[in-house]
């Protein structure tokens, strides 16, 4: 079953709008890149309630509601303004690269890797550690110096975590090949969590924009126990 964030397509297709306008952009004090969108589109969908819908067809309905009702989509634009203005006042140093040390095509691209870490007793998001992103126990590269692997959780971001990982060099276009990677996460009170990810990837002639809402790759909830819990016991 697939399920979809109806806000998230709402949110980048109306960041993208706005990104059109180069000049309007450059004012603020932010730049066109990848990094800037990202970092908008973030700003925004933590600040705005989801709706989700498990069919194309319900985003399809709910896509026309929002469509007519013009408060919703002012109400976006508002937050992706004030968003994009503190992006632009918090600019980091390397907020202008998209990429780090791409390889020339045929590549294998990932997509962005999106999700959450809760307390699995309050359900609270939590914060004051960091998780990490492995391949074969090794971190896995991120495409630009701005995705930080491991990614710290933090207040501001509601236990939220991204992860891009840097495309890998393949032997020619249409090649297949399976991918495993390892999110884990050690915190102070909690036992330690490993979850697994398994992608069957097809090498591309290029390098594809992960920005793309079709291309965010999302994980189930990540939830942590008090390491004090008993083990649950499967009866025979």
């Amino acid at each position: 079953m697939e399920i979809h964030n109806l806000m998230e397509k709402m949110v980048i297709d109306v960041v993208d709008d706005i990104f059109s306008d180069k000049v309007f952009i450059e004012r603020t004090g932010c730049n066109n890149s990848d990094a800037c969108r990202t970092d908008v589109v973030c700003y925004v969908l933590n600040r705005i309630q989801p709706i989700y819908t498990t069919s194309s067809r319900g985003l399809a309905h709910l896509g026309k509601t929002f469509i007519d009702e013009p408060q919703s989509i002012a109400d976006i634009t508002a937050l992706v303004n004030e968003g994009i203005r503190q992006v632009g006042t918090h600019l980091r140093p390397v907020a202008s690269e998209t990429t780090s040390n791409l390889p020339e095509p045929p590549i294998f691209n990932f997509p962005i890797i999106k999700g959450k870490v809760v307390d699995g007793k309050t359900f609270a998001p939590y914060s004051g550690s960091s998780i990490s992103l492995k391949m074969n126990g090794e971190l896995v590269k991120m495409n630009g110096l701005r995705w930080n692997n491991p990614c710290e959780l933090i207040a501001e971001t509601d236990g939220n975590f991204l992860f891009w990982p840097l495309p890998i060099k393949a032997e020619k276009i249409g090649e297949q090949k399976s991918f495993s990677f390892e999110l884990s996460l050690s915190a102070s009170g909690y036992k330690p969590v490993k979850h697994f990810l398994d992608f069957e990837l097809k090498a591309d002639d290029k390098f594809i924009n992960s920005m793309e809402v079709d291309r965010i790759f999302k994980v189930e909830s990540i939830y942590l126990f008090n390491i004090d819990d008993p083990e649950e016991i499967i009866p025979d």
